[in-house]
């Protein structure tokens, strides 16, 4: 036992996690999700690969050998700056080795001694090619790079004879085209229905530059010279506020109303962004023709909808003021889907008693619109507000980020369907011009007396 007891104490001085680390590592073994960081600085890269190779050691120790986990990150290059070359200099050459294989590809082979198995090192440009493998353990490295999706693949790949607890773990910054999913996921607790019975199985451990004392004072210099922005999501951790935010300007408690009745006066329109496998989304707006807010007041954010469900579930969610309102759309909708068959979605919403314009597609030029309405008006008020149940809309516009390749558009990569549907709302919306007040003048004609 003391022999045992010893090596476990060398092990863990081979990987010197901090305070922080060990919370996250032994939090591993509890639950089945677990998110590590939402900071800068704390160490999560080192901490996933460390991590993987301590749960190794910890199923050999239970007599299961040869295990294979993975390792993930986005891209490549990601995967080798961050991982490859880290893991060559840190795992020790006892340990086990980095190499190619037919079986693996690259991966950090465990030696025999110490139960074999691998830690294969794989890149997230096609997640298709893991939904037939198998892994004891994931972890992802920057998950809020990733949308949804890749998430739900992997755990599909999340399964190993012998053992029941396979865990996935991340390390993450709120600064990713996922950001809104990993948040609702891992901070706020909020899931689609299949996932509500596993809510108790996502855990959350934070983690900030101080809580790691091996960041050198220069790290700490950088930080602190960040603008306030980036600071307050890097160094304080906050999710909303972050350098990539396409919308910086919009602010839940500005932005974001509690319902009220809308005269039927005000002028009604409404935007539609179709969709089958991905969500498709009708938002209903009015203007106020007293000063030319726009408002959001009701969503229709829906997934697996024919055309024809899609146009009877608007009409269904229409009162005669919104039957009678203009609706744009995706000019998609007025593509026919195959070279056999000439119906497009703009034609069957017709066939169904719903008639579309076409919306304005431009995305620069809708961002800019976007922006221009978040902006306060004379009053002080912004130019476009939302209901509170407007959820996706909501989301989306707290936490869509900028298109790396195009910074005057979104990332088209992260769930923007309400967007979509919000800019073509907004295509035949312009400026609004205060009406000048109609002044009447006496004729100086009227006190001439008839000849």
């Amino acid at each position: 036992m003391s022999q045992m007891k010893n090596e476990l104490v060398q092990w863990d001085e081979i990987v010197g996690f901090t305070p922080k680390q060990l919370e996250a590592y032994k939090a591993i073994h509890k639950y089945k999700f677990l998110l590590y960081g939402g900071a800068r600085g704390g160490g999560k890269s080192r901490w996933g690969r460390w991590s993987l190779a301590s749960l190794h050691l910890y199923w050999a120790s239970k007599g299961i050998r040869n295990v294979t986990t993975g390792l993930f990150s986005r891209t490549y290059t990601d995967l080798q700056e961050r991982q490859i070359a880290k893991i060559g200099a840190e795992f020790p050459d006892w340990l086990g080795t980095l190499k190619e294989s037919r079986e693996h590809g690259l991966a950090f082979y465990i030696d025999n001694k110490f139960g074999g198995g691998a830690i294969t090192l794989k890149n997230l440009d096609d997640t298709s090619k893991y939904k037939s493998a198998e892994f004891a353990a994931i972890f992802v490295d920057e998950l809020t790079e990733n949308q949804i999706d890749v998430f739900n693949t992997l755990l599909g790949s999340l399964r190993w004879a012998g053992i029941s607890h396979t865990p996935f773990f991340a390390g993450s910054n709120p600064d990713g085209i996922g950001n809104e999913w990993v948040y609702n996921y891992f901070i706020e607790k909020e899931y689609p229905p299949e996932m509500q019975n596993m809510a108790n199985q996502f855990h959350f451990v934070p983690s900030k530059p101080g809580d790691n004392p091996y960041l050198d004072e220069n790290y700490y210099q950088m930080l602190n010279s960040l603008p306030p922005d980036l600071k307050k999501a890097w160094v304080d951790g906050e999710w909303n506020l972050f350098k990539g935010l396409a919308f910086k300007s919009f602010k839940k408690e500005t932005h974001v109303i509690e319902p009220f009745y809308i005269p039927e006066h005000w002028a009604r329109i409404i935007g539609i962004d179709s969709g089958y496998a991905a969500p498709f989304c009708c938002l209903f707006g009015a203007r106020n023709p007293d000063n030319g807010r726009i408002y959001i007041y009701k969503e229709i954010y829906k997934t697996e909808l024919t055309d024809q469900q899609q146009a009877r579930l608007i009409l269904d969610y229409s009162d005669p003021e919104e039957r009678r309102a203009v609706k744009y759309a995706d000019p998609a909708m007025w593509v026919r889907k195959t070279q056999r068959e000439v119906t497009s979605s703009s034609k069957i919403y017709a066939e169904n008693g719903l008639f579309l314009r076409k919306g304005n597609n431009d995305r620069i030029q809708g961002k800019r619109q976007v922006d221009r309405l978040l902006q306060p008006m004379e009053d002080g008020m912004p130019g476009i507000v939302f209901f509170e149940n407007c959820t996706n809309i909501i989301k989306q516009l707290s936490h869509l980020v900028y298109d790396k390749n195009n910074p005057e558009d979104v990332d088209t990569r992260a769930e923007d369907h309400a967007y979509d549907a919000l800019k073509y709302l907004l295509t035949s919306v312009g400026d609004y011009k205060r009406k000048t007040p109609i002044t009447q003048t006496t004729s100086p004609f009227a006190k001439l007396t008839r000849v």
